[in-house]
């Protein structure tokens, strides 16, 4: 018996990778600083990729999202030729849509620059003008790849899209350093449109060697693209609630000065870590997986499944939220060399919000893969108001931090809900598995707070940078210590397939 499952080495692998680009995307940030600094250029330059940005995630990140449930439910149902028409003439849509934008985006080009940099002089605006034209083949190259990349995922295509990935960030490093001094800014762009090509070519040339019926330009009618449409409308609602929430959390930032926005925005970076990995995890192995047993009626490996990567990836992410609640001192120190205390306090709330935002990531996704968008969609935008009506309501009245603590109050009430809704064989067991992480959560911290204590005054330092990363690596290794032990003496099944996998192990060498 391997010592995990196919899903789950998937899992793990795919997080490997995600880690691996996340640390070339720290290269790219510092070479970005090194190279190109605070000017205006680099201004312009995240303020077009966060132009296009809002556009991909309000336009297409629904449909990104549901797309392989919908392949999959078409293939299985109506054959392989129907489903990839379907795909084909949604690909007809994109372009369409793409076209209708650009030209948008350049008619109306004044009031774009006017809403994004209204303190741009006219010489700065020029120049914000020409590289958001420079960036539109970015923007339709980026959207083709995600739905090319799921595509190849409900064929069980998962690494060659991410090796893809890494080579773009190895392809960003080389372009700043050895063509900055010529191009300027704008070895970014042809970097990051030389990378869109290279991996809409790749991920088309290895489409067309797996279906046959694949056309990156057809003559598909557009209506055969209405099942992928209709289906993801539900989500929408949840990611227009989603955006609006963000927006309104750094308005309510601004009421507390200078430099508030920014200190939230740090804490955020730090706890979004387990997301940013496991949101792509969970839509290109589990949503899939999960669809194909809800398609075939084997209810029992669907709860099964859903167990295992609740499992999985919370246990992770509370390791990580374990550390947000007692190193946050520490982990100021490292960033400002001073303790931050609305920093701290922030990290905390955040560190417990991503554990839950996770837990309705996976859930949610469980639901989606049972064709229950709606309910999903429904859910998420419920805590995101909720989360809305306290900021706007409560925030003149409160500090900082008060902001997290509404975020967190949205998100408890969101898994709240989807806990009730949630259709699977054996919930209660479900919930006794989140129940033992809860466990392992206020364990951890009590140790961990116990631990600190003890040593602080008398070896640990948080008021030095060294030994305050020394402090936080100890803790890491402390409370994984305690989710091993946890893992033994109550993980019953995890336990048994890492007793097997390592006894498997030990005779297949013998």
């Amino acid at each position: 018996m391997n010592l995990l499952s196919t899903p789950r080495r998937i899992s793990i692998a795919l997080g490997f990778f995600r880690f691996l680009k996340m640390f070339l995307g720290l290269v790219v940030l510092y070479l970005s600083v090194k190279y190109f600094g605070t000017t205006f250029q680099r201004d312009s330059w995240v303020l077009s990729i966060g132009f296009f940005g809002i556009i991909l995630v309000f336009l297409y990140s629904p449909i990104n999202e549901t797309f392989r449930t919908k392949y999959i439910f078409l293939k299985e149902k109506k054959g392989e030729e129907y489903a990839m028409k379907s795909v084909n003439s949604l690909m007809n849509l994109f372009s369409l849509s793409f076209f209708l934008i650009a030209v948008a985006t350049i008619l109306l080009m004044g009031s774009v620059i006017h809403v994004l940099a209204p303190g741009f002089d006219s010489s700065q605006g020029e120049f914000l003008e020409w590289m958001i034209v420079s960036l539109i083949p970015y923007f339709i190259l980026q959207q083709q790849g995600n739905i090319l990349i799921a595509l190849l995922n409900t064929y069980d295509s998962y690494f060659y899209p991410e090796l893809i990935s890494l080579l773009a960030s190895v392809i960003n490093i080389l372009f700043i350093v050895f063509f900055s001094d010529q191009l300027g800014i704008y070895s970014l762009v042809v970097a990051t449109t030389l990378n869109g090509i290279i991996l809409v070519s790749f991920l088309t040339v290895m489409l067309k060697r797996k279906v046959k019926f694949f056309r990156l330009i057809s003559s598909e009618s557009l209506a055969l693209s209405k099942p992928f449409v209709a289906f993801s409308v539900p989500m929408y609602l949840s990611t227009f609630c989603t955006q609006l929430y963000m927006l309104v959390e750094k308005s309510s930032c601004t009421r507390f000065g200078e430099g508030a926005v920014s200190i939230f925005d740090y804490a955020r970076q730090i706890t979004n870590l387990p997301h940013i990995v496991f949101s792509s995890i969970v839509p290109i192995v589990m949503t899939p997986l999960l669809s194909k047993y809800f398609i075939s009626g084997d209810e029992e490996s669907f709860s099964d499944e859903l167990r295992r990567f609740i499992r999985l990836l919370l246990y992770f992410t509370v390791i990580i939220a374990v550390l947000m609640q007692t190193n946050g001192e520490q982990i100021s120190y490292l960033l400002f060399s001073e303790c931050n205390e609305q920093f701290v306090s922030i990290l905390a709330y955040l560190g417990i919000s991503i554990v839950l935002l996770v837990f309705v990531m996976i859930c949610g996704q469980a639901m989606i893969a049972r064709e229950r968008v709606t309910d999903y969609a429904v859910t998420v935008a419920i805590g995101n108001v909720v989360s809305i009506v306290l900021c706007l309501g409560f925030v003149q009245y409160c500090r900082l931090e008060n902001v997290a603590l509404f975020y967190l109050v949205g998100q408890s009430l969101s898994v709240l809900i989807l806990c009730y809704k949630i259709r699977i064989k054996g919930k209660w067991q479900m919930l006794k598995d989140v129940l033992s992480i809860v466990v392992f959560f206020v364990v951890s911290c009590g140790l961990l707070m116990l631990f600190q204590m003890m040593l602080k005054d008398t070896f640990l330092c948080s008021q030095d940078k060294l030994y305050a990363l020394f402090d936080l690596i100890l803790c890491g290794i402390v409370v994984f210590f305690v989710f091993l032990c946890s893992l033994l003496l109550f993980g019953k099944e995890d336990r048994n397939a890492l007793y097997n996998g390592i006894l498997g192990r030990f005779k297949h060498k013998r």
